[in-house]
């Protein structure tokens, strides 16, 4: 009873301003909840390949892919670890609401940095609430948050890292944070070194600035240990995956020789459209008044949009590689927006009253630019459809996953482009035709014939691959009759043109379906003779039919593609 008093006493001693904060921060995360509600059941497929890892790594498996494949295809150590402990409750259910469950108190964290980077920046307290408030606009970030990628935590540890650096520089205490949170965005991406870096030279600077002994043993009794983690956790990635840096990284090493422009156009799209370069002009403002921690801010945001340019973007619609920064451009605007209207004020200028009008109006169209729901323009109506249109394939890939189940067998090699979801619910042993979890194919391939955004691909390297399965391109799931021949499933098979030069499809791999009788649907795949065809079809216990249409087995003639299949009793 005596801490609820004195929680009472406390929030009568609350201002005003207090107050609006208060109701300003609580908008926010009402704004934000209702983004995540309009969206749906955002997800994209990238994202189970890493949910692959996890589950493996929660029922005792190690952090290896599908069934049993070592290769680094994730680039999200840490958030792989972080869901996987929910997923070692769960025993490998529910994935996606594993890692929004796990993303959640990032959602608080980032809200919170946000509003210290900008109370550090020296304006009021409803002025940093008005900065988390003006952040959940974003729709992207509500995306990120429900796709289950690293996103959301990487912009949230990285905007906790830099508030952490700054507050150190005032606070020693803040020092161990500053650089174990720097460490943990290291951990978060690959690329978290980056930031990682910018922030350990920002740290060394100040202690050599200070010209004293002290200082600098300080900041390498700081430093020194996170260091010494990351290089330890570096090597032992390189040892157990046997490559320095994750397939991803090399399956798409090639964008920026096939497309020189694609990272320029990339971030200058996101910064354009999604109305972003307001704070990069009120960056500009306060670097002009000198704000030391502000203007470090958006050094930050150069050097992270530096390097997207450099490794050439990403092709997810909800500007993965960008949002990181968002965070720090929304509040740079704000922050700069209170204090060109303070400075107007302070001289009397007469044109201060203008002030005023001319930045609200910056914050709402920023505001309206980021939200899309209402009001979009073309760039917009694009994100949102292509965000629709992944969550639909997602949908659509589960319910082929239960398809193939009733075919591949555990470790059996399925060649797949769509490597997450089919990695994650079946328990084949997938070739990642992308090259994004297959070494091989990321080593040794091109871009011949595909977007070099997407990866790589290597006909040449199947013969090594081995493989057993494949399954047909979109629709995957076909009503009958589907096809008349053996012939057109091997056309529609995506790569077989290509791969067809190295492996002898018409003689090595029977066609083969999986019938479902209550829906009429069927997936055709091929299957490698040798893996064993039965002689007859096979009627599963819930009611899938499974056969071979084109081909002619002993005691069993060839089945008409249009009709039902024969089932063995």
């Amino acid at each position: 009873m005596s801490h609820l008093w004195r929680i009472v006493g406390r929030l009568k001693t609350l201002r005003w301003e207090d107050w609006l904060a208060i109701l300003l921060a609580t908008a926010a995360g009402g704004l934000f909840a209702s983004q995540c509600v309009s969206l749906g059941n955002a997800s994209v497929d990238d994202a189970f390949i890493s949910f692959s890892y996890s589950k493996n790594l929660a029922l005792g498996n190690g952090p290896v892919y599908s069934h049993g494949v070592r290769v680094e295809g994730y680039s999200n150590f840490l958030w792989m670890v972080l869901v996987a402990l929910p997923l070692a409750i769960t025993r490998g259910a529910a994935p996606l609401a594993a890692a929004r469950i796990m993303a959640a108190p990032f959602v608080l964290l980032l809200g919170w940095a946000v509003y210290r980077f900008a109370r550090m920046c020296g304006v009021s307290r409803p002025t940093a609430a008005l900065c988390i408030l003006l952040l959940s606009f974003n729709t992207d970030l509500a995306v990120a948050y429900l796709a289950g990628l690293e996103t959301l935590p990487y912009t949230a540890l990285l905007a906790f890292a830099f508030v952490a650096t700054a507050q150190s520089s005032l606070d020693n205490r803040w020092d161990k944070y500053a650089a174990w949170g720097g460490l943990a965005v290291a951990l978060m991406r690959i690329d978290g070194f980056v930031p990682f870096g910018f922030l350990l030279v920002w740290m060394f600077l100040r202690a050599i600035g200070r010209r004293h002994l002290r200082a600098f043993g300080r900041y390498l009794f700081t430093a020194l240990p996170p260091v010494i983690v990351y290089l330890l956790w570096f090597a032992w990635r390189w040892h157990y995956y046997g490559l320095p840096l994750p397939t991803t990284y090399y399956a798409k090493s090639l964008i920026p020789e096939v497309m020189p422009i694609h990272g320029l156009e990339y971030v200058a799209r996101e910064i354009g459209h999604g109305w972003l370069w307001p704070g990069v002009v009120g960056w500009l403002w306060l670097l002009w008044r000198r704000r030391r921690v502000a203007a470090l801010a958006g050094c930050l945001v150069a050097l992270h949009l530096a390097y997207v340019v450099r490794v050439g973007g990403d092709w997810m619609p909800f500007g993965r590689f960008v949002l990181p920064v968002v965070p720090l451009l929304v509040s740079l605007l704000v922050v700069a927006a209170a204090d060109l209207t303070q400075a107007a004020f302070r001289s009397r200028a007469p044109l201060r009253w203008f002030v005023p009008p001319i930045a609200a109006t910056l914050i709402l169209a920023m505001a309206g630019r980021m939200d899309h729901r209402f009001l979009n323009n073309d760039a917009e109506e694009t994100k949102v459809g292509l965000s629709a249109g992944m969550t639909t394939s997602v949908s659509g890939y589960l319910r082929v996953a239960e398809f193939l189940r009733k075919v591949v067998p555990p470790g059996g090699r399925l060649v797949t482009d769509y490597g997450g979801v089919f990695a994650y619910f079946t328990d084949g042993a997938v070739i990642e035709m992308w090259g994004l979890a297959n070494a091989t194919i990321a080593m040794r391939g091109g871009t011949q014939g595909i977007q070099p955004m997407y990866g790589k691909t290597c006909p040449e390297c199947y013969p090594e691959l081995q493989p057993e399965y494949f399954h047909v391109m979109e629709p995957l799931l076909r009503h009958e009759p589907a096809f008349a021949s053996a012939d057109e499933v091997i056309a529609n098979v995506w790569q077989t043109d290509t791969i067809g030069r190295h492996v002898d499809f018409k003689a090595d791999f029977a066609v083969g379906r999986v019938f479902q009788p209550a829906t009429n649907e069927s997936l055709y795949f091929l299957q490698r003779r040798d893996t064993g065809l039965p002689a007859r079809g096979i009627v599963t216990s819930d009611g899938f039919v499974i056969d071979y249409p084109f081909e002619t087995v002993p005691g069993a003639p060839a089945t008409d593609p249009g009709s039902a299949p024969h089932a063995a009793h």
